[in-house]
């Protein structure tokens, strides 16, 4: 049980889709600071997507498989960030 990536890095206004593979049984996205929360489902295909409008490190588990270490994040950085 796991995300897969477990992490991505994406620039501000990026919308990121969770697509379900029908494995595992039950899942769900849900962030840990409460910005973002998908439905439960188990359907092969479902997706949740979320765009992300501030800078940071945001990180999300599936509830029904906390415990099992299902869990990811997203970075999100400006654009154009350099030196």
């Amino acid at each position: 049980m796991a995300f897969a990536p477990p992490a991505v890095m994406v620039s501000l206004g990026t919308t990121v889709v969770w697509e379900w593979t029908g494995n595992g049984g039950t899942h769900n996205v849900v962030a840990q600071n409460s910005e973002f929360e998908s439905e439960y489902s188990s359907s092969d295909g479902y997706t949740f997507e979320y765009t992300f409008d501030g800078e940071g490190v945001y990180k999300y588990v599936c509830e029904p498989h906390r415990s099992t270490g299902m869990k990811g994040a997203v970075t999100v950085e400006s654009q154009g960030g350099g030196v």
